[in-house]
């Protein structure tokens, strides 16, 4: 099985189907940083997004919304079987506008049962990351849901350096730990969701293995865009449209198997315009990201992407007016800044 040419390695290759990077030339790079970190700003909007179907908030200081759904598990799934169906279509319209071969790749991929399993894989991983992930965002506050989410990055990288043969270098793991401790700042002081029936432990639990099913379905995509049987490797566009169908359908045949869904009828059209929003928001930042994956790779993918939790505490400030301490401000700089010097020395590594 023949494989794009890669000059640059970091270690020997032993597998073909256990690739490197694809793209080392620093403009790719810079482009797949900059992607990246726009698809942490779109998902840290959607996190915000997403704490508001089952916790009311202040917009911008003055129009109450939110608090729409019980946070139980079969509301969850029901918002993103919704929520991964409307990403479908979407991509779908858009499809031919960002890449037309888009149907003839998927037609390809059921010739290749290897690189539709690895497809698969990321689809299944993607499922249980987003249910444990909205679980534990009605369960506990964004800070702190997302900052334990946010355990994928250094899941990756030691999933990346096991399988991928990709070890990680000093400067990445010297800014990861800068990374990581603006993102424990960030969330210092954050509120548990007030109730008597909320559990946080579980919640923060719930975004832990979140995080590491993430890191797992980063892991799969990485092989499956460069797992190709010819010279061109899988487009992120086909690869995002199968995986939003299979998290759509999981989801939808998961209702089978729950309780009855229950929603306020008068809440139906927020939930719906606000699933619309929101699909909206997360199906460019999904495509950015698989952007990302293909032109720097999965484990530095995976730094760039801490950001997040500081986005969204940000976010959820800026439009919730949820307190954000000085500690959390100054995790907000040391986040940006170990982003920014990581996005700058990559590039000159390159």
């Amino acid at each position: 099985m023949s494989r794009p040419p890669n000059p640059v390695q970091e270690a020997p290759v032993l597998d073909p189907l256990i690739p490197t990077p694809l793209y080392k030339d620093p403009s790719k790079v810079l482009l797949g940083i900059a992607f990246v970190f726009l698809s942490a700003i779109g998902l840290a909007t959607q996190n915000v997004v997403s704490r508001l179907f089952f916790v009311s908030g202040s917009l911008f200081g003055h129009v109450t919304l939110g608090g729409w759904l019980p946070s139980q598990l079969s509301n969850i799934v029901m918002l993103l079987a919704l929520r991964m169906a409307g990403m479908a279509l979407l991509l779908i319209s858009a499809s031919l506008g960002l890449y037309p071969n888009t149907f003839a790749t998927i037609r390809q991929l059921t010739k290749t049962p290897k690189i539709l399993g690895f497809v698969g894989g990321s689809g299944l991983c993607l499922f249980v990351a987003l249910v444990l992930l909205y679980f534990s965002l009605s369960q506990v506050a964004a800070g702190i849901a997302i900052a334990a989410f946010f355990i994928y990055p250094a899941i990756t990288v030691l999933l990346a350096w096991r399988f991928l043969r990709q070890r990680p270098r000093p400067y990445q793991l010297g800014l990861m730990l800068i990374i990581s401790f603006g993102v424990v700042l960030t969330t210092l002081g954050a509120e548990t969701v007030s109730g008597p029936t909320v559990d946080p432990t579980l919640g923060i639990l719930s975004g832990l293995f979140a995080g590491l099913s993430f890191g797992l379905y980063g892991i799969f995509a990485e092989i499956a865009f460069q797992s190709q049987p010819s010279c061109r490797p899988l487009h992120p566009v086909p690869f995002s449209l199968i995986t939003f169908i299979i998290v759509s359908g999981l989801a939808t045949l998961s209702l089978f198997f729950m309780p009855p869904v229950e929603v306020p009828p008068m809440a139906w059209q927020p939930v719906l315009s606000m699933t619309l929003f929101s699909a909206l928001i997360t199906v460019i930042a999904y495509v950015l990201s698989n952007f990302g994956i293909l032109y720097i790779g999965a484990s530095l993918t995976a730094l760039i992407s801490a950001s997040a939790p500081a986005l969204t505490a940000l976010f959820a400030w800026l439009a919730l007016r949820e307190a954000l301490h000085i500690q959390q401000i100054l995790g907000v700089g040391l986040v940006t800044l170990g982003v920014a010097t990581l996005g700058l020395k990559s590039s000159q590594k390159q």
